[in-house]
C-alpha cells in the first residue's frame, strides 16, 4: 500500500488499521471459500446511510450521504470510488490508499477497475446488495451498473454477495463494541438534553433540535435517524419532528440513535411532561421486565427462539389482557444487520439462528394493556457467555419532567 502524508490527516475518528486487516483477512477467507475472485460492494445513502455499511465496513469512509462504491478482490489492492472529492477521503482515513472521483458512474467504475486487476471474462464476481436484505428485500443494486458489467463480462458468473459481508458484520470485534458503547454514551445525552429542555409551550421541532445539536457535539455524525413523537397516550414516534406544542401530560417518545464511525446503539425511553395514569407506569414496567428478561437469555448458543419465548412468557405473567407487540429486538451495528425480527412473520424464519459473542441488539419490547395504552422501553445489549451486556447506564425508569 503507498505511503500515506500523515501530517495532512483530516481529524476525524478513525479505526485502526489493525481491524481493517482482521476484516480483510476474514472476508477474503469467506471468498475463497465460495469461489468469489472479487467483491463489489454498491453505493447507497438510503435508511440514513445503513444500505452504505458493507463500504463502510471495508473502507472507513462514509457518513454525511457520502456514497462510496468499493472493489474487493480476493488479491490485489482495494478500491474505493466515491462521487467526487477523493483526495479528502485520502487524507481523512488511513485504510484505503486507492480512492477515486467516479461522477456516480459506478459500472464505469467496476469494469475499469477490473480490468485492472486482470479478473478473467469468466470469474465469478459477487455484489452485495443485489438480493435480499433485511431492510431492503428487493435488494439495493441498480439495475444498470448490474447491465454494464454483464455487457463487458459477459461469460462472468455474477451472484449475490450479501451474505459474505453481512454475516461477519453479525459478529462484533472489542473495537466495534467500544464503538457501540460511545454511541450509547451520545444517545443518553441526546436524552438528557431532551428531558431538561423539554416543557409544555415548546414545539418538537425545538427538543429534535436540541438533541440533534447534542449528537453533533458529542461525537455524533449525520445523517443518523431519530424517530420523535409527543401526545397522550401514544405508543411511538414518527420520522418527521412537527410543529405541535407540547402540552402538559405529553409523552414525548421513539426511537434514538447516534453514529459514530457509522456504528450505532438504540434507546426507547419515554418523557413524561407530568404525571402519567398509573396503568402507564404498569406497562411500561412490563416492556422493562421483558427486556431485562431477554437481556438475561442472551447467552452464547441460545437461539433467537429462545429469546422470542421469554418474552412471551413475561407478558403471559402480566395481569390479562396484556398483549406483546413486534418488534421485540434487531440487531445493531453499522447498517442493515443480521440477525434481526421486527414481524410476526420472521419469529419463525429466524429462530434456529443461534447467538454468537459479539452480536448486538437493541431490545425494546412493546407492550400493550387492556384499555389498548401502549408503552415501550429499549436498550442495546451485546451476547456474552453469561447472558447480554447492557451499553447504557441510565436508570430504566420513567422520565417525569
Amino acid at each position: 500500500m503507498a505511503e500515506r502524508d500523515t501530517a495532512s490527516q483530516i481529524e476525524v475518528p478513525r479505526l485502526p488499521v489493525s481491524e481493517r486487516d482482521r476484516r480483510y483477512a476474514a472476508l477474503r477467507a469467506a471468498m475463497r471459500a465460495a469461489g468469489v475472485e472479487v467483491l463489489i460492494l454498491p453505493a447507497n445513502h438510503s435508511r440514513w446511510d445503513q444500505m452504505m455499511a458493507d463500504s463502510r465496513y471495508l473502507t472507513s469512509i462514509g457518513g454525511y450521504g457520502t456514497e462510496t462504491l468499493t472493489i474487493f478482490p480476493a488479491a490485489g489492492e482495494v478500491t474505493a470510488g466515491v462521487f467526487n472529492r477523493a483526495n479528502w477521503w485520502k487524507r481523512a482515513q488511513d485504510w484505503v490508499s486507492d480512492v477515486r472521483d467516479c461522477g456516480n458512474r459506478w459500472g464505469l467504475l467496476v469494469i475499469d477497475r477490473l480490468r485492472e486487476l486482470g479478473i478473467a471474462q469468466d470469474a465469478c464476481i459477487a455484489i452485495s446488495g443485489l438480493g435480499w436484505l433485511a431492510r431492503a428485500p428487493d435488494g439495493i443494486v441498480p439495475y444498470a451498473t448490474v447491465t454494464k458489467i454483464k455487457e463487458a463480462f459477459p461469460r462472468a458468473k455474477i451472484v449475490d454477495g450479501s451474505d459474505l459481508v453481512l454475516r461477519l458484520r453479525a459478529v462484533k470485534s472489542d473495537v466495534e463494541i467500544d464503538i457501540l458503547r460511545r454511541s450509547l454514551t451520545i444517545i443518553e445525552t441526546m436524552l438528557d438534553v431532551a428531558t431538561s429542555r423539554a416543557r409544555p409551550g415548546m414545539r418538537e421541532k425545538e427538543i429534535y433540535a436540541a438533541m440533534i445539536g447534542a449528537m453533533l457535539s458529542a461525537g455524533g455524525e449525520l445523517p443518523s435517524m431519530l424517530i420523535f413523537g409527543s401526545g397522550r397516550n401514544i405508543g411511538g414516534g414518527q420520522f418527521v419532528p412537527t410543529d405541535r406544542v407540547l402540552q402538559a401530560g405529553d409523552i414525548i417518545t421513539g426511537e434514538i440513535q447516534a453514529n459514530h464511525c457509522g456504528y450505532s446503539g438504540q434507546i426507547v425511553h419515554p418523557i413524561s411532561l407530568g404525571t402519567q395514569p398509573a396503568d402507564y407506569g404498569d406497562v411500561l414496567k412490563v416492556s422493562a421486565d421483558c427486556m431485562l428478561a431477554i437481556a438475561d437469555t442472551m447467552r452464547t448458543g441460545k437461539t433467537m427462539g429462545d429469546l422470542m419465548d421469554v418474552s412471551e412468557r413475561v407478558v403471559a405473567a402480566a395481569p390479562p389482557g396484556y398483549a406483546l407487540s413486534h418488534p421485540i429486538l434487531h440487531a445493531r451495528g453499522l447498517g442493515d444487520e443480521f440477525p434481526y425480527q421486527t414481524k410476526d412473520v420472521d419469529v419463525a424464519k429466524f429462530r434456529a439462528i443461534e447467538l454468537v459473542e459479539g452480536m448486538a441488539f437493541v431490545v425494546k419490547p412493546r407492550v400493550t394493556a387492556p384499555t389498548k395504552l401502549s408503552a415501550q422501553i429499549g436498550e442495546t445489549f451485546v451476547v456474552r457467555p453469561g447472558g447480554g451486556e447492557r451499553l447504557g447506564k441510565r436508570a430504566l425508569t420513567l422520565r417525569v419532567v
